[in-house]
């Protein structure tokens, strides 16, 4: 091998290692670029899904406080149906009784 052959042979193996080199770096930066994006829009997600199931929480909550609201108006009201309910067997017995003393006394009927 003559001296030219053996520079020829320096600057196309170094011109390989600089090309290399080079491609290694900018491929590199691009990965780096990728997961940047990549994080950024993993992160959006994770907000947004955190928003979604605040919001869901949230409503589930109302809702429960409501259901458990309405079942104590629900609850109120069946007491109160309870003592109107025995409020009128009692009139009603106290008036069968008092008709049966007014037909008694009309039909002159003994107990």
């Amino acid at each position: 091998m003559g001296g030219v052959e053996i520079t020829a042979l320096t600057i196309l193996v170094s011109s390989m290692v600089w090309y290399l080199k080079y491609t290694t770096k900018h491929q590199a930066e691009r990965e780096k670029i990728h997961d940047e994006e990549r994080i950024k829009r993993e992160a959006r997600r994770d907000d947004e899904r955190k928003e979604e199931t605040s919001f869901i929480r949230k409503l589930l909550t109302n809702d429960v406080k409501e259901l458990h609201q309405d079942n104590v108006k629900n609850a109120d009201l069946n007491k109160q149906s309870l003592v109107l309910q025995k409020d009128t067997l009692k009139s009603q017995t106290r008036l069968v009784k008092l008709i049966e003393s007014v037909d008694r006394r009309i039909n002159g009927r003994k107990r």
